[in-house]
């Protein structure tokens, strides 16, 4: 193949990534207490749904486009549907609440609580 066809090649695939809303990870090291290193990847211009309940505590719902189901705590990328973020959960086993928190470019924009068994939680972000 010829240089110039890798480079259309190249090209075609870098302005599918930006079309498609794929950003480069960001990758952070930190070094915690005891001498423990932490490498952690994120994307700064995505969003991100912390879910945080105890291992005895299931929920399902979904997460902008997507159905997702679990226990306990967990981390999710979500991706805006026509500028907006949502993120509709229930509870569906344990006694213990359920924390959701939506973090857009880095920035906490919303957040709920499900205290008791059959409660939904329901947050969303509209904007830039």
């Amino acid at each position: 193949m010829s240089v110039r066809r890798w480079t259309t090649l190249a090209i075609a695939l870098l302005v599918s990534l930006v079309l498609t809303g794929c950003d480069p990870p960001k990758t952070t090291t930190s070094t915690g207490g005891r001498g423990k290193t932490t490498t952690t990847t994120s994307t700064q211009t995505g969003a991100t749904v912390r879910i945080s309940a105890s291992k005895k505590t299931c929920w399902a719902g979904r997460i902008g486009a997507t159905t997702k189901k679990g226990c306990g705590s967990a981390t999710f990328q979500v991706k805006a549907s026509n500028g907006a973020y949502t993120v509709n959960l229930r509870k569906t086993k344990g006694s213990d609440g359920l924390s959701v928190v939506l973090v857009v470019k880095g920035k906490k924009v919303d957040s709920g609580r499900i205290s008791s068994s059959s409660s939904v939680v329901a947050i969303s972000y509209a904007g830039g």
